[in-house]
């Protein structure tokens, strides 16, 4: 049996390898312009055909390519990072399974097959959650679980609307009485799934499972099956004239909340999370604009340095002891140089620098917002999370890589371990090159945009003048936390929690509670099996004193019978 290293080994091998047949599948699509589609027809009840289906076309193809690139480049991470941990060899299984998930989400076009996937992903990622198993971790796990059951719910009523066609496949539906129901069902199963506003609160907590997961969650698996859902299903929502204006308003109140959030935590995980539901709303204000492409463009370049970024953060967790509080770690440029390089080009692009990654993608999104029918309100709104996106990260790396050192001794700490540099210098590579490669690979965008120089100068002004006030921070001891209201307010995501998830999950449980004392275990007990055992008792109790009856009966008569004979 192959030990531990070797099992680590030879999966992240063979999603290499997955990773190099779907780069020719996707040449192969691309140069013949076709796609595959495979169904097999599982059964066929009152005219409804319920098939597995798989779709391998250009999209399907590349993201799931992505998607293994990074599984592979977590798994050579999770070799040094769980060495020390004795249920290694499960982990491995999980995020193994985790991934399985994923593709399975990417690959199948049905949507009543869509739930192998979309469940698989929610039931994987609540065991990853409550890996450590302590109260912390089950508490953030049911969170976690709960609110993503909320869009399996709307999935599931999307499924039952859908049965009226007769079939699940995305590629084939057509307008009928309730198809405007199945898409806003639609519509909130992938808002919870991308953690949108009011359904955001669980994505943070979700950073109580290992952070090789949290690399693997937040770049370009759980968080992002809701906007590749929105992107397959793009062309029967963009159909309703509410769908373009509601995604814009509720991701832009999603990129604000957890940019000015960002500003007030210390926690290096939860900083980085909120970076990340910050870019799922650029996402989702991209598919409000109508470029469902160009949201496609920065899901696979905010795959790349986003999964860099938690590697440099676990990285620095994992050599300083397990500390994520920055104001406990500091001046890390002079322990970990690679590290910290890698960190720093991870957050330029995220910021959007030019000629890296982000750059490409980012660009794109917010010209298309500043030459859209928006009014100025919503533009100035857009522009300002763009520069809360260089606020906090400006914040991040000067706390961790220029800050005050840690009072701690740390005497072994370097970047000689090859099993964390390696992976995170391929991933570098992505957030460095990523965006050309892709631009030039997807170049087919769904519209033109033309802006004067003066208006396409606005985006690296805000840019540098964010830089600017960033530095002015640095110079006040960055303490952000100028009113210990506004601190409290944004610390705990403005009340998301208290508000959306225990209120609902409350009324949840009482209803359940009362179902079950009523209905488990009130009326349905006396007309079920305790009901049935009772009169079934009662009966047989009956037929038996008949029975003595009777036998004392006939013996009494054939007693008589014998003495007359």
């Amino acid at each position: 049996m192959f030990s531990l290293l070797g099992v680590e080994l030879c999966f992240s091998l063979f999603l290499f390898f997955w990773v190099f047949m779907m780069c020719f599948m996707l040449i192969y699509l691309c140069m013949n312009n076709i796609c595959f589609l495979f169904s097999w027809e599982l059964f066929n009840c009152m005219s409804s055909s319920v098939s597995f289906d798989l779709l391998f076309d250009w999209m399907s193809c590349s993201f799931s390519g992505l998607v293994c690139f990074i599984s592979g480049c977590v798994m050579i991470f999770s070799m040094s990072y769980m060495s020390g941990d004795v249920n290694s060899y499960r982990f491995t299984l999980m995020v193994m399974l985790f991934v399985l998930s994923m593709n399975f989400l990417i690959f199948i076009p049905s949507l009543i097959s869509l739930l192998l996937g979309w469940d698989g992903l929610g039931l994987v990622s609540f065991c990853l959650v409550i890996y450590y198993q302590n109260n912390k971790s089950l508490a953030a796990g049911m969170l976690t679980a709960l609110m993503n059951r909320v869009g399996d719910c709307f999935i599931l009523g999307s499924i039952s609307i859908l049965m009226i066609l007769g079939h699940w496949n995305m590629m084939c539906f057509w307008e009928f009485m309730g198809f405007e129901l199945a898409n806003f069902f639609i519509m909130i199963a992938g808002m919870t799934k991308s953690a949108q506003i009011p359904f955001s609160s669980w994505l943070p907590a979700a950073m109580a499972a290992p952070t090789p997961v949290s690399a693997l969650v937040h770049s370009s698996t759980l968080v992002t099956a809701g906007v590749y859902l929105f992107i397959r299903f793009f062309n029967y929502l963009v159909v309703y004239y509410w769908f373009n204006i509601f995604m814009v308003y509720i991701s832009i109140m999603t990129t604000i909340m957890s940019g000015v959030c960002a500003l007030y935590e210390y926690d290096m995980k939860k900083i980085i999370a909120l970076s990340t539901l910050s870019q799922l709303g650029v996402m989702m204000m991209s598919l409000g604009l109508g470029m469902p492409l160009v949201a496609l463009f920065h899901l696979y370049t905010h795959a790349m340095f986003k999964a860099l970024l938690f590697m440099c953060g676990g990285n620095i967790i994992h050599c300083f002891s397990g500390k994520q509080d920055m104001r406990q770690i500091g001046n890390v440029s002079k322990l970990l140089p690679i590290t910290c390089l890698f960190l720093n080009i991870a957050n330029m692009a995220l910021c959007g620098m030019p000629f890296l990654a982000g750059f490409y993608s980012k660009d794109l999104i917010i010209e298309g917002l500043i030459m859209g029918n928006m009014n100025l309100f919503t533009l100035l709104l857009g522009l300002f999370g763009v520069c809360l996106t260089v606020l906090y990260s400006g914040r991040f790396s000067l706390l961790i890589i220029w800050g005050e050192e840690s009072s701690d001794v740390y005497s072994n700490v370097s970047d000689s371990d090859m099993k964390m540099v390696f992976p995170m210098s391929m991933l570098v590579l992505g957030a460095m090159f990523g965006g050309w490669v892709f631009q030039s690979l997807f170049s087919l965008f769904s519209m033109n945009i033309f802006l004067p120089m003066s208006m396409k100068l606005i985006i690296p002004f805000l840019i540098i003048m964010s830089l600017f006030i960033m530095l002015g921070f640095w110079g006040s001891g960055l303490n952000v936390n100028i009113l210990s209201v506004m601190s409290y307010i944004n610390s705990g995501m403005w009340f998301m929690s208290s508000f959306i998830c225990y209120p609902l999950l409350s009324g949840i449980k009482s209803f359940s509670n009362s179902s079950l004392k009523v209905v488990d275990m009130g009326w349905f007990e006396v007309l079920g099996g305790q009901g049935v055992f009772s009169l079934n008792k009662l009966s047989f109790m009956v037929l038996e004193n008949w029975l003595v009856v009777v036998f004392n009966s006939y013996m009494f008569i054939f007693v008589i019978f014998i003495m007359f004979l």
